[in-house]
């Protein structure tokens, strides 16, 4: 296999993608089945949906990098301190209306 590139994905695509394989009869390797079962666990809404949210997150706070987006929208930090939880490692600075504007963002309804 060759790698030609990387960008960021979400948990669901790797699931998806994944899944797919498993499904035309492609054999994993040991650590494509691990991401799986954990893509499986933790997924809780389609690539598409995923990649929506991480889109309108980038519009509405454009300070946030693609990779920071598209984990808040997989994750759904329905408070401040979880966003700045996620945030952590981009070293992103955001105003408290942004963090705000954020949790409105991802809240489960």
């Amino acid at each position: 296999m060759r790698i030609t590139g990387t960008e960021p994905t979400s948990i669901t695509k790797v699931k998806e993608v994944l899944e797919a394989r498993a499904e035309a009869g492609e054999e994993l390797g040991y650590e494509q089945e691990n991401a799986l079962e954990h893509a499986s666990e933790f997924a809780h809404s389609t690539s598409k949906k995923t990649a929506e949210l991480a889109s309108k997150l980038r519009k509405e706070v454009p300070e946030l990098e693609e990779e920071a987006a598209m984990k808040l929208a997989e994750v759904l930090p329905s408070t401040p301190e979880l966003v700045q939880a996620i945030l952590t490692y981009t070293k992103t600075e955001l105003t408290e209306d942004q963090v705000s504007k954020i949790v409105e963002l991802t809240k489960v309804k």
